[in-house]
Order: C-alpha cells, then structure tokens, then sequence
C-alpha cells in the first residue's frame, strides 16, 4: 500500500499531546484580542506599548502553530485516503482558473479600465491555475514556460507595488515604531510560513528510511513546486537541532508574503499612531493581515487542527487536499491572500495624499 512520509514530532516526546500546542496558539490570540480591544476603548493609550503586546502576542501563537505540525502524530498515511480522485480534481483547477481568467478581465475593465496592470496580474493568476492541465504532456516540472509564468508573476506583484504604493511604502518607512512592527511582523511570519510548510523542521519523522538523524548533512537537489522544478540545498544540522531544504521558488513566495503582511502590520500599525482609518477600517486590515493563515503553506496548520478536532484517522482526507499535487486548494489560498493583501496595500496608498506627483501610464 502506498504510503506518503509526514511529520513525527510526537515521537521524540511520547508524554506530550498534540493539542498541548493549543494552548500557546490561543492564549497568543487572545493577547493579541485584548491588545486590540485596549486599543479600541483607550486610545490615549501608548501606541508603542499596544504594538508591543501585540507582537508578544503573535509570537506566542506562531509558536504554537509551529508545536502543532512538529508535534504530529502521523508518521505516514496511505494514498487511498484521498478524498477526490486526480480526475476531480483536474477538472476543479479548471474550472477555478477559468473563472480566475474570465473575472480579472471582466473586473478589471469595469472598474479599473486605466490600469490594465490589474487585469494582467488576474491572468498570471489563472495561469497558475491551469499551467499543470495545459502543459502536462510538455514536461511541466522542467518547461520553460513555467519559469517564465512564475517569473513574470513575481514581476507583477513586485511593479504594482511600485507603481501604485511607493509614496505609502515610503510614507510607512518614515516613522520609525511603525517601520519597525512592519519589519518585525514581515520576520515572524517567514519563519512561521517556513516551518508551517515544512522547509524548516526540528522533529524530524524518525522512521525515514536511509536517513540518519545522528549526523550532519547538506545535499542539492531538484524539489518541485511552485509550478516548476528548483534548485534546493537540503539540511540536517542535530546539534541545533534544525534541518530542512531552502528552493529558490518557495523562499520567493516566502518572500513575498512575508512582505505583503508585514506591509500590512505596518498600515495597522501608521493607523493607530495618526489614529486614522485612511485606507481600510480595523476588521477589513485585521482580515488583511489574517489571510495568508489560509495559505498553501499554513495548510499543515489546518490540517492539523483538524487532527485534534477529529482523530488522526478522520483527518486525512482534510491533509490530502493539501498535499495533493493536483489539488488547487494551496493554489487558491496563495492567490487570495496575495489579491487580499496586496489591494489592502494599494487602497491604503489611494487614500493617502502622494508626496510627488504621479504621472499616470498605460500599464
């Protein structure tokens, strides 16, 4: 029976529970809340101090989302506890990028026909979706066209950030608490996203066959994903004890998210110091910035709340739609969280005054 190798953290503690890790993850939302909720009812309260809290109180739960997949309990599961069959999910990804597709078009010419930036991000987006159905039988791990989607992508995001929010960026840099949450926040959570995805791990799944956990090593090799194939440099330093494997394309949508919502920490954060709403109000920022805990990468966070909630057994199904290659769940929550958190940064932007003015291009 097939079997796919997962993480085995609970081996090296058997006295400690998965859900232990609950408790970190919640109390550090519920500082955050009451951070928040301090915020809203004092607001002559220091803003330094607040924003300190709530940074103490993201660490608290990045700490316990990351105890939550290292402490699994799955070793292993079997390949025939996929809920959908390959087929199913091929025709969703289709179905989802041509909705991708026909939406951005449609959107972008009612309400942004001068900016046809918009509509041509839209496109690489339904690219994305329907790259691996399109080129299946071209090589799709090694094409060229793969390379060039996810480059091209990476360029879109990167120049409508330029384009339409440099004066808020620039604005945002400015004030030193508020530069230094966004930097803090941007931090926190590339290292949440790198071992919440797997690209960094402390408990390695001890029954892996050939591997040994006793000594040190460092290989290259390919890994796939995103869309294409990737250099890679993996891992395994036990005095630490840390391992993993660094691709070029995954640490570039690290990048860019880590980016995007520390960006976002950093609106939040410029709002309650010039105690303004410019841009967004609290929850439509505080959904901004949330977003990206959907993510492809925070799915074996998910999937492991679903492992306490339900049993490891009745779990599985729930993983598979993560894991799965053909499944376009991590592609739709990449794309949401990227659409969400970059169109919070350039509402922000439009809704402050640009410091030089802006000729306005075609593109």
């Amino acid at each position: 029976m097939p079997v796919v190798s997962a993480h085995g953290g609970a081996a090296y503690f058997p006295g400690v529970e998965q859900w232990y890790a609950l408790i970190p993850l919640l109390l550090g939302i519920l500082v955050v809340a009451g951070a928040v909720t301090v915020r809203r009812r004092r607001p002559a309260a220091r803003v330094s101090h607040v924003l300190t809290v709530v940074f103490s109180g993201l660490v608290l739960a990045v700490i316990g989302a990351i105890a939550l997949v290292q402490l699994s309990p799955i070793t292993s599961f079997s390949t025939t506890s996929r809920p959908f069959t390959t087929r199913t999910l091929t025709l969703v990804r289709l179905v989802l990028g041509g909705t991708v597709l026909v939406t951005s078009v449609t959107l972008a010419r009612r309400r942004w026909p001068m900016k046809p930036r918009y509509a041509g991000l839209g496109l690489l987006f339904g690219g994305w979706f329907l790259y691996p159905i399109l080129l299946r039988d071209f090589q799709p791990g090694f094409n060229p066209i793969g390379y060039l989607l996810f480059a091209t992508l990476v360029f879109s995001v990167g120049y409508i950030a330029w384009r339409d929010c440099r004066h808020a960026i620039r604005t945002l840099c400015t004030d030193p608490i508020t530069r230094r949450f966004g930097a803090a926040v941007s931090v926190l959570t590339a290292v949440f996203f790198m071992f919440s995805a797997g690209i960094l791990i402390m408990l390695p799944d001890p029954s892996g066959v050939g591997i040994t956990w006793t000594q040190s090593f460092v290989h290259v090799l390919p890994v796939k994903d995103p869309l294409v194939y990737w250099p890679a440099v993996e891992f395994w330093f036990p005095p630490l004890p840390l391992g993993g494997y660094l691709s070029v394309g995954m640490l570039t949508l690290v990048l860019i998210i880590s980016l995007l919502v520390g960006l976002n920490g950093a609106i939040v954060a410029y709002q309650w110091r010039c105690q303004s709403t410019v841009g967004f109000d609290g929850a439509t920022g505080a959904a901004a910035i949330a977003a990206p805990n959907a993510c492809c990468c925070c799915g074996p966070v998910l999937s492991q709340l679903a492992v306490v909630a339900l049993g490891p057994s009745a779990a599985m199904p729930f993983y598979w739609l993560f894991i799965d290659t053909a499944s376009p769940l991590g592609v739709l929550f990449f794309t949401g969280s990227i659409v969400l958190l970059l169109g919070n940064l350039v509402r922000f932007s439009a809704a402050l005054a640009p410091t030089e003015p802006l000729p306005e291009h075609t593109l």
